[in-house]
């Protein structure tokens, strides 16, 4: 089995040259989809949707980042190599006190936000304001990531 992309893994396993080819695949793909939005967002007359399109594009766009730094991954993985920028490895200590004081802290803090945009969501959909309402749905969702993300850091530092 080969590694589709143009620049093979030497010395990887069958699971890393599979997955290095999705990323590859899903990267190209995302390349496209980014053109296309890109694409809608300059031929459009319509405020709303340039602007919401501009929304989606900004998150490909980092998707398109993240899919590269995982695929940076699996190289460094495989073989050796130090690719950069890539998804870091799991390096945090666990039992880090001040660590664990910081991310509940701000696991508060995204909590508290969190609760702040759904009364804001409230307050919009009451008023009719159906992509106001939309937009703060998109704010909370983000807040949730955050919260996904603090969750991660604070369970692989807690002491076990």
């Amino acid at each position: 089995m080969g590694t589709a992309s143009e620049d093979p893994l030497i010395g990887a396993s069958p699971r890393e040259e599979e997955l290095y080819d999705a990323l590859v695949a899903h990267e190209m793909e995302e390349q496209e989809v980014i053109a296309a939005y890109e694409d809608l967002v300059g031929a459009t007359t319509s405020e709303m949707v340039r602007y919401l399109g501009n929304l989606i594009l900004e998150d490909e766009r980092r998707h398109h980042g993240l899919l590269r730094e995982l695929r940076n991954r699996v190289r460094s993985m495989a073989t050796f190599e130090d690719r950069r920028p890539r998804v870091p490895f799991l390096d945090v200590t666990r039992g880090d006190r001040d660590l664990l004081a910081l991310t509940r802290r701000f696991l508060a803090m995204e909590r508290k936000d969190r609760a702040h945009l759904e009364r804001i969501g409230r307050a919009t959909r009451g008023l009719g304001g159906e992509v106001d309402s939309l937009v703060v749905g998109l704010l909370v969702a983000d807040t949730e990531r955050h919260i996904r993300i603090l969750r991660f850091i604070e369970d692989h530092v807690r002491a076990t």
